[in-house]
């Protein structure tokens, strides 16, 4: 498993029981499942399968308490305080918080160029990205929710742009321009615990 799958895997306790918030079609949720994680799935637009809640984590009641909490790209769109309260109730003590985001704030002329060099067809402008994005959390507003909710652990770079043209075989070169400076962070991986 590529990615934040593979991340999710180091760093998960073997047989742990793992929720996915905003889960979507619970691609997630099965492919935990698959590798031996009791996963569950919530999201308010989850199709009708078995390990799916089709609720908001903050109304989602009866499912237990898990060892785990991931989340990928959901939360720029949260109401983040109540969102992240529930998941700490949903939460053993210790449990982790693995969250994989972006800041769409971050995106800028070097980011537009370089998506031009790689997919030309696409309207990568600075301004076109602010009109898609306009009105979501900036990803310095979701770390510090992440962060007064929870005890960081680690917080790390990751490639957006390249997964986002469906290139994987580009992430690399764009993670090696991040830390040169070329480009700006816009992927980022949080890895956190709860504090009791």
């Amino acid at each position: 498993m590529p990615g934040f799958d593979a991340f999710l895997l180091d760093v998960l306790p073997p047989r742990a029981r793992v929720l996915d918030v905003g889960c979507g079609d619970g691609a997630l949720v099965e492919r935990l499942a698959e590798a031996g994680f009791d996963s569950v799935g919530v999201d308010p637009n989850a199709p009708a399968a078995p390990r799916l809640v089709r609720e908001r984590v903050e109304d989602a009641t009866g499912i237990g308490r898990f060892d785990a909490v991931c989340s990928v790209m959901a939360l720029h769109h949260a109401d983040l305080e109540p969102v992240l309260e529930s998941i700490g109730g949903l939460l053993r003590p210790g449990g982790l918080v693995l969250v994989s985001e972006f800041s769409w704030d971050e995106y800028d002329e070097r980011a537009a160029a370089w998506v031009a060099e790689h997919d030309p067809a696409r309207d990568g402008s600075v301004a076109a990205w602010r009109d898609e994005h306009e009105g979501l959390h900036p990803g310095e507003r979701v770390r510090t929710a992440l962060d007064e909710a929870f005890e960081r652990r680690s917080l790390t770079n990751r490639p957006y742009l390249a997964p986002m043209l469906g290139r994987h075989d580009l992430e690399r070169a764009e993670l090696a321009a991040i830390e040169r400076g070329e480009l700006p962070a816009i992927g980022w991986w949080y890895a956190g615990a709860t504090t009791s």
